[in-house]
């Protein structure tokens, strides 16, 4: 068994090496056992739009049957609607089959036990001591949906008066064909593009935290002269926009968009992670919210926000979190919809309000292939090593480095073999200044790693 496919939010690893149907059906068993601990005997369960999750999904129905817990079974939906399933249905525990944003290859799982959200690391230790899986022959098993259930409530609660334009881009995922449903029941002219679900992602990957695969959501808005558009990942809980004009707005400026909308409605916390820019607080506290800055990652985000009530939350990735009037989750076809009514409510367009919206010099999400094994040494090492006269060290969440108004982050993915990396400054020399000074030290401290980002 590969102890890292348990990572500090969920479970991910490659399907066929580290998914082997023995590890599956402990990993099923073991959070059946915590799904009855917690005084239920059922479970949701959906899986996104990959080639592995048919297999996962038995084997993981096994374990959690032989653990006398009977599976909800959703079918192919978006993450979200695991989650909206918990909040609404029979049983507030849920499992996502899903690799999210990674390599079409990967797969894992996203877990909420008793409206809890579990981290792999959780349950690490009661699957390898798990000797064997029981035997029982019972099939458990119903089929449910709320996808009906789940439009309506949206469509019921947010009212749309402008007929606008939209694109939307499902990546061949989980997500397209719920939001093209959604999009089109709420009254507006939608245009879909790679809705239908392909676990090989045959026109581009679906991570739109990454430019190079939203230009064809980008061809497709300046040729139909839309509104705006959206790009979901794989399973659909993470956003991109895309502007009238073809512009990607980077997620903490989406943020920055909603926080304004929703700090009008509920004053309160607004929770971010460290990836985000400084801006945002200062927005938050000028609208008289409170800031909260936060680890990155869905699981960690979405703890904070229930502990501080938050109003919302997001983080750069990609991930929104609407608690006021809503659920608490990421959901990005949610997200879409509510981003849709503040545009439609402005006398302006997205591409004339985003330039409203305040913005520094920043780097987008950079990222640097290193082993799994070695990037959360590197990032210790460097916490140790490093040399920058008169900075701000935050390590909340790897190490971010503010010198002024200028800063740059280091941090370990908890999902992939890579360092995350992001740099700012209020001036464009300023970001190069900070940039730099982080590279030198980088390359001095770890000669033999080149700094080639992706």
């Amino acid at each position: 068994m590969n102890k890292n496919i348990f990572r500090a939010y969920d479970i991910r690893g490659h399907a066929k090496k580290d998914l082997k149907s023995s590890t599956i059906e402990k990993i099923g068993y073991v959070l059946g056992q915590k799904i009855k601990e917690n005084n239920s005997d059922s479970v949701y369960i959906g899986y996104d739009s990959r080639l592995s999750c048919e297999k996962i999904k038995n084997d993981l129905i096994k374990g959690i049957n032989a653990a006398e817990v009977k599976v909800l079974n959703l079918g192919l939906v978006p993450t979200p609607m695991v989650y909206y399933a918990t909040k609404v249905g029979s049983t507030s525990s849920g499992i996502m089959i899903t690799g999210s944003h990674n390599p079409k290859d990967d797969n894992g799982l996203k877990m909420v036990i008793n409206d809890n959200p579990i981290s792999g690391y959780e349950i690490k230790e009661s699957v390898e001591n798990l000797s064997e899986v029981p035997i029982n022959d019972s099939k458990m098993i119903e089929s449910v949906d709320f996808e009906n259930i789940y439009i309506e409530e949206v469509v019921n609660k947010i009212k749309i008066n402008k007929k606008l334009k939209v694109v939307l881009d499902g990546g061949n995922g989980a997500a397209g064909i719920l939001a093209d449903k959604m999009f089109n029941a709420i009254g507006l002219e939608v245009v879909s593009i790679n809705k239908e679900p392909d676990g090989n992602f045959p026109n581009h990957h679906p991570d739109p935290s990454k430019e190079r695969n939203l230009l064809e959501l980008k061809q497709e808005i300046n040729l139909l002269n839309a509104d705006i558009g959206f790009a979901f990942d794989g399973d659909g809980d993470r956003i991109g926009l895309i502007t009238n004009e073809g512009q990607s707005i980077v997620a903490d400026q989406i943020i920055m968009l909603m926080t304004e909308f929703y700090l009008d409605k509920k004053r309160g916390a607004i929770v971010f992670d460290v990836k985000c820019s400084n801006q945002l607080p200062l927005l938050i506290e000028k609208l008289g919210g409170e800031p909260v800055m936060e680890k990155t990652g869905h699981f960690n985000i979405k703890k904070r926000i229930k502990q501080t009530n938050a109003v919302m939350g997001g983080e750069m990735s990609g991930h929104i979190f609407i608690n006021h009037d809503w659920y608490g989750f990421d959901d990005a076809i949610f997200s879409a919809v509510i981003l849709t009514k503040i545009i439609s409510e402005l006398d302006i367009s997205v591409s004339e309000k985003m330039k409203e919206i305040p913005s520094t010099y920043s780097t987008p999400e950079l990222n640097l292939n290193v082993k799994d094994e070695d990037k959360f040494t590197i990032v210790e090492k460097f916490k140790s090593e490093m040399e920058f006269l008169n900075a701000d060290i935050n390590t909340i969440d790897g190490i971010r480095i503010s010198i002024g108004d200028s800063w740059a982050l280091m941090r370990a993915s908890n999902t992939s073999p890579k360092l995350v990396l992001r740099f700012e400054g209020d001036t464009e020399d300023n970001l190069n200044q900070i940039k730099t000074l982080f590279e030198k030290n980088f390359l001095r401290i770890f000669p033999d790693i080149k700094l080639e980002y992706h």
